[in-house]
């Protein structure tokens, strides 16, 4: 894969971006605690047809800080900012887990620049037991054992029972050696904090696809359902027997699930 990596710096925040292949434009946004390089093996299968753009959330990889009053508002603005500054008007718009919250904030708070969204293993508001394990990481952080369980605690919840591997994680996804657990920290209170109001979701108007795995136990089928009743002309596809990253279990169908979205509203 022939990508390009450039540190970009905006108003609001500094990212490193990856371009990779041309056509129509897709921003891919991560999830928690995990920088663009997760999305490599999907871009692999989207280079050849799509211009993929990935790039990292603040607190992870190269790019600024969290800040303690960082809201997914403000991650939302900036990834409204990225996209601004890409010269294109609209583009295709793609997160998973926190990335789909960030993403479709973009397109509810700034819907003149999303062509398409695709909202992938994530949910519009957190329910008690996404609430609980989010709790449960920063616990590991307050008693200083991060280090010994975080990745693995995080797998448990991430893969398919098919898929389970406590010693694998898609690269650049919580990455002990690498990571600031402070800033881990602020994703982890980001991803508590956010609410997507009724209101909000109403005003999302872009196509949207919403994509779930049926052994999801982070972000359900259920969670999914809510934004699929709250979003306005989406369609819902469940990946039977797919865990939270089914994109890492089966990146070869996500590309194929997110190709033809972007191909169907270019």
């Amino acid at each position: 894969m022939d990508a390009k990596t450039e540190i970009v710096e905006l108003p609001s925040f500094t990212t490193e971006v990856a371009h990779a292949g041309s056509g129509p434009t897709l921003v891919l946004i991560q999830g928690l605690g995990t920088d663009h390089r997760a999305w490599n093996p999907i871009v692999e299968h989207l280079a050849p047809y799509v211009h993929c753009v990935a790039f990292d959330n603040r607190g992870v990889g190269k790019a600024s800080p969290v800040g303690a009053t960082t809201t997914i508002e403000d991650l939302a603005d900036d990834a409204a900012a990225l996209i601004e500054s890409l010269g294109e008007n609209a583009v295709h718009v793609a997160g998973v887990s926190l990335g789909g919250g960030i993403a479709m904030r973009v397109a509810s708070r700034h819907p003149h620049l999303v062509k398409s969204l695709s909202l992938h293993s994530t949910a519009a508001r957190p329910d008690p037991r996404l609430l609980a394990m989010l709790e449960f990481r920063g616990r590991l952080l307050e008693k200083g054992v991060a280090g010994d369980f975080l990745r693995s605690f995080v797998a448990m919840w991430a893969w398919s029972p098919e898929g389970m591997s406590l010693a694998a994680l898609p690269e650049g996804s919580t990455e002990i050696d690498t990571l600031e657990l402070e800033e881990y920290a602020q994703h982890l209170r980001v991803a508590q904090e956010q609410w997507m109001t009724d209101e909000e979701l109403a005003k999302i108007t872009a196509p949207t696809l919403i994509t779930v795995g049926s052994e999801d136990i982070l972000t359900t089928p259920r969670h999914a359902h809510d934004l699929y009743r709250g979003i306005r002309g989406s369609e819902l596809v469940t990946v039977e027997d797919g865990g939270h990253a089914y994109y890492s279990e089966n990146p070869g169908l996500f590309a194929s699930l997110q190709l033809g979205w972007v191909l169907r509203h270019s």
